[in-house]
């Protein structure tokens, strides 16, 4: 699984960077082929298409944007914390070194993704299907899973510490080099995933047996 391909962003040479990014998401309701860079975009709760478009070093405050339409978007140094993005389509974006602490993309379609060295701590990520989608040195701790359709999924060195994949199967996912302290899970999700030998002490312990 670690080998896995992801489609990056296609994004333009040249990018509109003089452009009012809150204006444009309340007005038009859309952002294409623009470079955002040390803004502030706040208290915006709209349904939104942004496309082609390269966000860098922007706080994202007080933000719903339930059904977003993301494609071929990278965001880098960014906060997104908290931001709800449920039931939105998410295909070819990478979030490098982001906060997106409590961020919410429950039911959502996320194809060809990459999280990279950023906290998602918190994220929910229930009921989505996901498909060649990323986790590089990320922060996953307390994350939520449940219920996710997974296809092509790849942790590498991650924590994922308290995270829940109750009902998500695992099959396939190699998490040999990342940390799984305290999943929440039955057991069944497990069939079939990869694990270390120190990891196969610790999901003993999750299913309550004693090794003696």
């Amino acid at each position: 699984m670690g080998n896995i391909k992801i489609e990056k962003p296609d994004l333009l040479s040249e990018l509109e960077d003089n452009i009012n990014i809150n204006e444009a998401l309340i007005n038009d309701r859309e952002v294409i082929d623009s470079f955002v860079s040390g803004d502030l975009i706040e208290d915006i709760e709209e349904s939104v298409e942004i496309r082609g478009s390269y966000f860098k070093n922007v706080v994202f405050s007080n933000c719903s944007f339930r059904n977003i339409d993301l494609l071929d978007v990278k965001f880098e140094n960014c906060d997104l914390s908290n931001i709800d993005f449920t039931e939105g389509s998410i295909h070819k974006v990478e979030f490098n070194n982001c906060k997106l602490t409590g961020s919410n993309f429950g039911e959502c379609n996320i194809k060809n993704v990459l999280f990279s060295e950023s906290i998602l701590k918190y994220a929910g990520f229930a009921y989505c299907k996901m498909k060649f989608v990323k986790f590089t040195n990320c922060n996953l701790q307390g994350a939520t899973f449940l219920e996710s359709n997974f296809n092509k999924i790849d942790f590498k060195e991650c924590k994922l510490n308290e995270v829940d994949f109750t009902n998500t199967v695992l099959k396939g996912i190699d998490f040999r080099d990342s940390e799984i302290m305290a999943l929440n899970l039955m057991g069944k999700e497990l069939k079939g995933a990869i694990i270390s030998p120190g990891q196969a002490m610790e999901i003993v312990g999750l299913l309550g047996v004693l090794v003696k």
